[in-house]
């Protein structure tokens, strides 16, 4: 996987992310792992709003998608019918 991290040790601004097929977008297995995502993923871009040099526009972009995509992701581990959605 992929590590981002905020040179000057902003919180937790730090992903972990996992590439899938080329797409560099995160991935999550459970609910718990998803939501620990987003609340990461939700903390960098804080960070980005307020320091304006802490991520590159790239890579707020690629925050933003990746946040749109935690969500579904979310969403579809979260309607399953208590046998997993695999």
């Amino acid at each position: 996987g992929v590590t981002w991290g905020n040179p000057e040790g902003h919180g937790l601004a730090i992903i972990m992310m996992k590439l899938r097929n080329g797409d560099h977008s995160m991935y999550a297995q459970t609910v718990e792992q998803c939501s620990k995502l987003i609340n990461g993923t939700k903390k960098a871009l804080k960070v980005a709003e307020q320091d304006p040099f802490a991520y590159t526009e790239d890579e707020i972009r690629h925050l933003k998608r990746s946040l749109r995509s935690l969500y579904e992701q979310r969403k579809y581990l979260n309607s399953g019918n208590g046998f997993g959605n695999d």
